[in-house]
């Protein structure tokens, strides 16, 4: 599989991202002419949304290939590698818990935000204090994890500058 992969694996990503960009043409151009809109039809005024399907083979094409990538990336490629390599395994479980436990921490400190503007989202959407607070612990890691490859970034620039 790895050599069908190595040699054909861009051709077979081509050719399915092709197809299904044809299938979702197909259903578009169908779906209007057997609907009482035409293709100048702003679908945003449309009173009646649910007679609007014909996009639907788009979007769960969308799905299914990204659960497809992350079942294979996440599943079959990860605990192949991980299985293959235990030394790597035993960085990654590394990593993960140190992510874990700054994802925690930041959880832990973070509080429901109390501005007026927040209040009104939060009661809109129905956002509890656990859930605030998880979304802020969640952004903050996030932020701190892309300063962090930032500065690695330009570390390893000037390290390789000096070289």
């Amino acid at each position: 599989m790895y050599k069908f992969l190595t040699k054909n694996g861009q051709t077979a990503a081509l050719v399915l991202g092709v197809l299904c960009i044809i299938i979702f043409f197909v259903s578009v151009y169908v779906g209007f002419n057997n609907s009482p809109y035409d293709m100048g039809t702003d679908l945003n005024e449309v009173e009646d949304k649910s007679t609007i399907n014909f996009f639907n083979s788009g979007l769960w094409i969308a799905i299914l290939l990204t659960a497809a990538c992350a079942i294979l990336a996440l599943i079959v490629f990860g605990v192949l590698n991980l299985m293959k390599f235990p030394k790597s395994a035993m960085k990654f479980g590394l990593g993960f818990v140190v992510l874990l436990a700054v994802f925690g921490g930041l959880y832990a400190t973070s509080s429901m935000e109390t501005t007026e503007k927040m209040i009104d989202l939060h009661n809109e959407f129905d956002v509890s204090e656990k859930v605030s607070k998880m979304i802020s612990g969640g952004l903050k890691t996030m932020m701190g994890l892309g300063a962090v490859a930032f500065l690695v970034m330009i570390g390893a620039e000037i390290r390789n500058l000096f070289k």
